[in-house]
């Protein structure tokens, strides 16, 4: 029985002679053409410009509150301003790129070209926080001239430079003039409010929030004047009371009929009795209020003997009103009751009087909660209008003064930090990447092709093939004999 065959490393060895060239002719073709490539494709050259971020001129103190440009606003300001349609369509048009086709093609293609030609370079300084931030980029164009190269990159960074100077004062002016407007807009609303909150104060003067203390303190002041004036009402009217009882004393004890003896001194006790309680009602109103049991025991005692005194005279009737006309004390004592009679009407009238504006300050007291609530939505807009207000001002005054600067150079802005220099080697082609790319290629192409054309190949070309393809022992074997 034969035995089964192995692979033998000079197998490999002979297939690489019999097929040798399967394997070198591709590699040579792809040699040559690497060759051809790298001599005969167009060159490419880049020129780069890079443009940073200028430190500004002024003093940090007048710079406090107006922007600066961040990292986030440097990089926006790259993406939006470097590769805008004013600033590549303005450098198409005087460099006069491709000027039988329209400047808006022309633009597109020059914004793919100069967005894969854009790289941030290791920041120039740090920031306040100590973290790196976007100082400088370079920006570049590729072109087979390396002197339209170096001219085209120029180009761009000083344009990228006056429109982005442009743009920010564009900016600024913008921003102070919507900021003008709506403080304009926000102090014609203010005033509004304040017109409306100040009628609405004046149609309800008195029964204001903010007056309650006041209305508070007038109906406490007025209820004890009030109290005053009662006092003095009931002390008038006793007074009163008094002179009319000496008034009805007299009409008693003179006439042409004389009384006897008995009937006088007892009229006059029943007087003197009267006059008596009189004056101790006085004098405990004066300590007591009404409702006291000495008030009620007064007056009931009061009240028996001016009905005992006029049963008295009832019993012992006389009109003797013409001759007491003629006594100078009848007349005095008509004088004092007249006199007694309007100070009593004018404090009924005090009373009432005081009566009444307690009543108005306490209904401005119970109308204040309804007041402050109708007030309290008018009020709640004008203090926001008036924040609002303040916050408006701050920022207009912030964007003025940013205007300003952006207009004297005095801020953070773009500048060309190195022009663009004139590529002297292209970037493109690259032989020996070339070459490596053809030797690689040519490699694999040989080698697949001869491992191909082995396995197509059925022919025997040694003892091993032979005995592994008709399974057959071998007797013996001829050497090859060279020429």
């Amino acid at each position: 029985m034969i035995e089964e065959r192995s692979v033998h490393p000079l197998d490999y060895v002979s297939v690489l002679r019999r097929r040798q060239w399967w394997l070198v002719s591709p590699l040579v073709a792809c040699v040559i053409i690497g060759a051809l490539f790298a001599l005969f494709l167009p060159r490419t050259y880049l020129s780069q410009a890079q443009i940073g971020v200028a430190a500004p001129t002024l003093s940090p103190e007048l710079l406090r509150g107006v922007s600066s440009l961040d990292k986030v606003e440097r990089q926006r300001a790259i993406s939006q301003q470097l590769l805008s349609p004013a600033v590549l369509q303005r450098v198409v048009r005087e460099e006069k790129i491709r000027p039988a086709q329209p400047v808006e093609d022309v633009a597109a293609w020059l914004r793919g070209n100069v967005e894969q030609n854009i790289s941030v370079p290791r920041p120039i300084g740090r920031t306040d926080s100590g973290s790196k931030g976007l100082d400088s980029f370079i920006l570049g164009y590729t072109d087979s001239d390396p002197q339209r190269a170096q001219r085209i990159a120029n180009r761009l960074a000083y344009v990228f430079v006056e429109e982005n100077s442009k743009r920010q004062t564009e900016r600024a002016e913008n921003t102070s003039e919507v900021l003008g407007q709506q403080l304009r807009t926000s102090q014609d609303r203010l005033t509004k409010l304040e017109d409306d909150l100040r009628q609405k104060k004046e149609a309800y003067m008195g029964r204001l929030p903010d007056q309650v203390n006041a209305n508070v303190q007038m109906v406490n002041g007025l209820r004890s004047q009030l109290e005053s004036i009662s006092n003095q009402l009931r002390g008038e009217q006793d007074r009163l009371s008094l002179i009319e009882s000496r008034l009805d004393a007299m009409r008693e004890g003179t006439g042409a009929v004389a009384m006897t003896s008995a009937a006088t001194s007892t009229i006059q006790g029943a007087q003197a009795r009267v006059l008596a309680l009189q004056k101790q009602l006085a004098q405990a109103r004066s300590v007591y209020t009404d409702k006291h049991p000495e008030i009620q025991r007064l007056e009931t005692e009061l009240a028996g003997a001016r009905a005992d005194l006029g049963a008295l005279r009832k019993q012992n009737p006389d009109d003797r009103d013409e001759l007491l006309q003629a006594d100078p004390a009848f007349r005095q004592l008509l004088q004092e009751r007249d006199a007694s009679r309007l100070r009593v009407r004018d404090l009924q009238r005090a009373s009432a009087q005081a009566r009444s504006q307690i009543g108005t300050y306490q209904s401005r007291v119970d109308a204040a909660p309804m007041v402050e609530q109708e007030l309290a939505s008018l009020q709640r807009q004008y203090d926001l209008e008036k924040v609002r207000y303040s916050d408006l001002t701050k920022q207009y005054n912030n964007a003025q003064m940013a205007e300003d600067l952006t207009r004297k150079q005095g801020g953070e802005r773009f500048s060309v930090l190195y022009p663009a220099s004139l590529p002297d080697t292209p970037i493109s082609p690259k032989p020996l990447k070339i070459m490596g790319l053809a030797l690689a290629v040519g490699f694999v192409l040989g080698g697949v092709l001869a491992v191909g054309r082995e396995f197509i190949d059925r022919s025997v070309h040694d003892v091993r093939a032979l005995q592994s393809e008709f399974e057959v022992p071998v007797l013996g074997e001829i050497p090859h004999i060279t020429a």
